[in-house]
């Protein structure tokens, strides 16, 4: 994997994937995803899976109106417990100018992203990170909102992991907080707020949120996929989530 990674980096200096990427990239892209995708047993326990909690900074909000990545934060969560030995984190160069009141609030400076590799430069080493892992955030739908458009045009591909949305979680098992922000709901479970709008920062946050929530479902009887499955059905008023 770290010799495809390296040769991956040399293919994408500065914008070169702006402009399309080598075909032995988007093969390989194609392969991991789909190895991505593998199955999880409905049966298995929550305690027993493997989430990869993800959050991005971006340019603005909008993907279809340009907005970039500039960030990407991930860390692992496995039997209701953080693994703090396993995070990735990488400042992602946006082709675009990064407007202030972003810069102000992210911390991030344009010096910072000098150099950066763009969003393919670091995609493989995030996919070989998250695995076939159940991937969380906090609005996941946002997240992969950028992701998957640039896997589209480029890759005629998608991230296919099950999902699961922290908000919706938090719905369902209808946590008494005015709405569902992370803000909200970090200080309802009384965690620190630490490095708020830092994309390892806000994953760390989610990931313990994700540990509350997890222990609320266990409260609840709630222990496998498809029971969580069930109990987001029959509680949620955000969507129909299927996490397997």
């Amino acid at each position: 994997m770290d010799a495809l990674i390296d040769k991956a980096k040399k293919f994408l200096k500065k914008d070169q994937d702006k402009n399309g990427l080598p075909p032995f990239m988007v093969e390989q892209i194609r392969e991991m995803i789909a190895r991505n995708s593998r199955s999880i047993s409905p049966s298995t326990l929550l305690e027993d899976v493997r989430y990869a909690v993800m959050d991005l900074e971006t340019t603005g909000f909008n993907h279809a109106k340009g907005d970039e990545i500039i960030a990407v934060g991930a860390v692992i969560v496995k039997g209701h417990e953080i693994e703090g030995d396993k995070t990735f984190h990488q400042l992602v160069y946006p082709y675009r100018e990064v407007p202030e009141n972003v810069l102000k609030l992210t911390g991030i400076q344009r010096d910072m992203l000098v150099g950066r590799l763009g969003f393919f430069g670091v995609l493989i080493e995030f996919l070989d990170f998250i695995g076939n892992s159940v991937i969380v955030g906090h609005n996941i739908g946002f997240d992969l909102g950028f992701i998957n458009p640039k896997l589209k045009k480029y890759c005629r591909t998608k991230i296919k992991n099950r999902t699961l949305d922290t908000i919706a979680l938090a719905d369902a098992l209808h946590i008494p907080v005015k709405s569902y922000s992370l803000d909200n709901l970090v200080a309802y479970y009384g965690i620190e707020a630490g490095e708020r709008h830092t994309a390892i920062g806000d994953a760390f946050l989610t990931a313990q949120l994700l540990t509350h929530l997890l222990t609320a479902l266990r409260e609840q009887n709630v222990r496998t996929l498809s029971g969580l499955n069930h109990f987001l059905k029959q509680h949620t008023r955000l969507g129909n989530e299927k996490i397997f």
